[in-house]
Protein backbone atom coordinates (compact mmCIF):
# COMPACT_ATOMS: atom_id res chain seq x y z
CA UNK A 1 0.00 0.00 0.00
CA UNK A 2 3.22 1.91 -0.22
CA UNK A 3 3.66 2.81 3.34
CA UNK A 4 6.23 2.51 5.60
CA UNK A 5 6.23 0.04 8.53
CA UNK A 6 8.35 -0.67 11.42
CA UNK A 7 8.54 -4.55 11.44
CA UNK A 8 9.86 -6.38 14.67
CA UNK A 9 13.14 -9.31 13.03
CA UNK A 10 13.85 -10.56 16.37
CA UNK A 11 13.36 -10.01 19.75
CA UNK A 12 15.45 -11.11 22.67
CA UNK A 13 15.09 -10.86 26.47
CA UNK A 14 19.02 -11.16 27.72
CA UNK A 15 20.00 -11.10 32.01
CA UNK A 16 21.14 -8.27 32.93
CA UNK A 17 22.97 -6.89 36.26
CA UNK A 18 21.39 -2.94 36.58
CA UNK A 19 23.59 -0.40 38.25
CA UNK A 20 23.63 3.12 38.66
CA UNK A 21 25.89 5.49 37.60
CA UNK A 22 26.70 9.25 38.38
CA UNK A 23 29.37 12.06 37.63
CA UNK A 24 27.86 14.69 39.93
CA UNK A 25 30.47 17.42 38.91
CA UNK A 26 29.27 16.93 35.50
CA UNK A 27 25.49 16.29 35.82
CA UNK A 28 23.58 15.78 38.95
CA UNK A 29 21.42 13.01 37.75
CA UNK A 30 21.78 9.21 38.02
CA UNK A 31 21.66 7.04 35.10
CA UNK A 32 20.52 3.29 34.87
CA UNK A 33 23.06 1.28 33.36
CA UNK A 34 22.12 -2.07 31.81
CA UNK A 35 25.17 -4.32 31.59
CA UNK A 36 24.99 -7.82 29.76
CA UNK A 37 27.55 -10.83 30.32
CA UNK A 38 27.01 -12.98 27.55
CA UNK A 39 26.23 -11.46 24.41
CA UNK A 40 28.26 -12.35 22.10
CA UNK A 41 26.16 -15.42 21.45
CA UNK A 42 23.74 -13.24 20.40
CA UNK A 43 24.99 -11.57 16.88
CA UNK A 44 23.91 -8.38 17.61
CA UNK A 45 24.92 -5.67 15.36
CA UNK A 46 26.06 -2.02 15.94
CA UNK A 47 23.18 0.32 15.92
CA UNK A 48 20.69 2.21 17.49
CA UNK A 49 18.50 -0.14 19.63
CA UNK A 50 14.84 0.69 21.65
CA UNK A 51 14.99 0.62 24.85
CA UNK A 52 12.32 -0.49 26.85
CA UNK A 53 12.17 -0.78 30.33
CA UNK A 54 9.56 -2.20 33.02
CA UNK A 55 7.11 -2.31 29.87
CA UNK A 56 8.13 1.44 29.32
CA UNK A 57 9.72 3.09 26.17
CA UNK A 58 12.97 4.90 27.97
CA UNK A 59 14.37 6.12 24.36
CA UNK A 60 16.95 5.02 22.39
CA UNK A 61 20.94 3.35 23.01
CA UNK A 62 23.53 2.77 20.76
CA UNK A 63 24.58 -0.90 20.85
CA UNK A 64 28.73 -0.49 20.51
CA UNK A 65 28.99 -4.55 19.75
CA UNK A 66 32.16 -4.09 18.37
CA UNK A 67 33.38 -3.82 21.49
CA UNK A 68 35.90 -7.10 22.36
CA UNK A 69 34.80 -6.94 26.11
CA UNK A 70 32.43 -9.36 27.43
CA UNK A 71 30.26 -7.31 29.07
CA UNK A 72 28.18 -4.88 26.92
CA UNK A 73 26.68 -2.02 28.59
CA UNK A 74 23.11 -0.05 27.52
CA UNK A 75 21.99 3.26 28.89
CA UNK A 76 18.62 2.80 30.30
CA UNK A 77 18.21 6.62 30.76
CA UNK A 78 18.26 8.94 33.55
CA UNK A 79 16.48 7.92 36.66
CA UNK A 80 15.44 10.49 39.02
CA UNK A 81 14.45 8.38 42.10
CA UNK A 82 18.14 8.62 42.92
CA UNK A 83 18.81 12.30 44.15
CA UNK A 84 23.02 12.94 43.84
CA UNK A 85 24.44 16.21 44.98
CA UNK A 86 27.85 17.51 45.10
CA UNK A 87 28.49 21.02 47.47
CA UNK A 88 31.69 23.36 47.86
CA UNK A 89 32.25 23.00 51.71
CA UNK A 90 32.48 26.73 52.40
CA UNK A 91 34.37 26.42 55.62
CA UNK A 92 37.36 24.64 54.12
CA UNK A 93 37.30 26.77 50.82
CA UNK A 94 39.68 29.20 50.89
CA UNK A 95 42.32 30.89 48.84
CA UNK A 96 45.22 32.78 50.17
CA UNK A 97 48.53 34.62 49.25
CA UNK A 98 51.97 33.52 50.18
CA UNK A 99 54.93 35.95 48.89
CA UNK A 100 54.41 34.93 44.83
CA UNK A 101 52.22 32.22 45.31
CA UNK A 102 48.35 31.74 45.47
CA UNK A 103 46.62 28.49 47.63
CA UNK A 104 43.57 27.54 47.05
CA UNK A 105 42.15 24.59 48.93
CA UNK A 106 38.36 22.80 48.51
CA UNK A 107 36.59 20.02 49.44
CA UNK A 108 33.67 18.92 48.36
CA UNK A 109 30.66 16.52 50.01
CA UNK A 110 29.13 14.60 47.37
CA UNK A 111 25.63 12.88 48.36
CA UNK A 112 23.71 10.18 47.62
CA UNK A 113 19.98 9.43 48.56
CA UNK A 114 17.88 6.00 47.29
CA UNK A 115 14.18 7.65 46.95
CA UNK A 116 13.18 3.68 44.87
CA UNK A 117 11.45 0.91 47.16
CA UNK A 118 13.93 -1.25 46.60
CA UNK A 119 18.12 -1.27 47.30
CA UNK A 120 20.80 -0.21 44.37
CA UNK A 121 24.05 0.02 43.75
CA UNK A 122 25.48 3.19 42.06
CA UNK A 123 29.07 3.86 41.23
CA UNK A 124 29.88 7.83 41.91
CA UNK A 125 32.48 9.23 39.70
CA UNK A 126 34.72 12.25 40.61
CA UNK A 127 38.51 13.51 39.73
CA UNK A 128 41.61 14.86 41.45
CA UNK A 129 42.67 18.29 39.54
CA UNK A 130 45.80 17.20 37.74
CA UNK A 131 49.16 19.24 36.45
CA UNK A 132 51.61 19.07 33.95
CA UNK A 133 53.57 22.08 34.81
CA UNK A 134 56.12 22.35 37.29
CA UNK A 135 55.23 25.50 39.10
CA UNK A 136 51.80 24.34 39.96
CA UNK A 137 51.42 21.68 43.05
CA UNK A 138 48.63 19.68 43.81
CA UNK A 139 47.94 18.43 47.30
CA UNK A 140 45.69 15.16 48.00
CA UNK A 141 44.60 15.70 51.53
CA UNK A 142 41.87 13.04 51.70
CA UNK A 143 40.46 10.70 48.90
CA UNK A 144 37.25 10.32 50.66
CA UNK A 145 37.59 6.29 50.68
CA UNK A 146 37.56 6.54 46.94
CA UNK A 147 39.20 3.77 44.68
CA UNK A 148 41.46 6.54 43.45
CA UNK A 149 43.72 6.31 40.49
CA UNK A 150 47.00 8.57 40.70
CA UNK A 151 47.52 8.39 37.20
CA UNK A 152 43.86 10.00 35.88
CA UNK A 153 43.24 11.54 38.74
CA UNK A 154 39.63 9.16 39.06
CA UNK A 155 37.94 8.43 42.01
CA UNK A 156 35.38 6.05 42.19
CA UNK A 157 32.85 5.01 44.81
CA UNK A 158 31.01 2.15 44.97
CA UNK A 159 27.69 2.38 47.47
CA UNK A 160 24.84 -0.19 48.06
CA UNK A 161 21.82 1.86 49.07
CA UNK A 162 18.57 0.75 51.33
CA UNK A 163 15.13 2.28 50.39
CA UNK A 164 15.63 5.68 51.65
CA UNK A 165 19.16 5.66 52.66
CA UNK A 166 21.72 8.36 51.87
CA UNK A 167 25.31 8.26 51.80
CA UNK A 168 27.78 10.84 51.86
CA UNK A 169 31.57 10.68 50.70
CA UNK A 170 33.69 13.92 51.16
CA UNK A 171 36.91 14.67 49.33
CA UNK A 172 40.10 17.77 50.02
CA UNK A 173 43.04 18.89 47.81
CA UNK A 174 44.82 22.41 47.84
CA UNK A 175 46.58 23.78 44.83
CA UNK A 176 49.73 25.97 45.30
CA UNK A 177 50.69 28.68 42.00
CA UNK A 178 51.90 31.22 40.76
CA UNK A 179 49.87 34.59 40.73
CA UNK A 180 50.15 35.48 37.26
CA UNK A 181 48.63 32.09 36.42
CA UNK A 182 44.90 31.86 36.15
CA UNK A 183 43.28 28.17 37.69
CA UNK A 184 39.83 28.23 37.10
CA UNK A 185 37.13 25.19 37.74
CA UNK A 186 38.37 23.87 40.89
Amino acid sequence: DGKPYLVEIQNYELPVDYSYLTIPKKDKDAFLLARMSGWGSYNLLPGEANVYFEGTFVGSSYLETASTKDTLDISMGRDKGIVVSRKKVDEYCKNTTIGGNHKTSRSYDIEVRNNKSKPVTIYVYDQMPLTSKKEVEVTIEDTGDSEYNEKTGEMKWKMTLAPGETKKVNFKFQVKYPKEFNLSNL
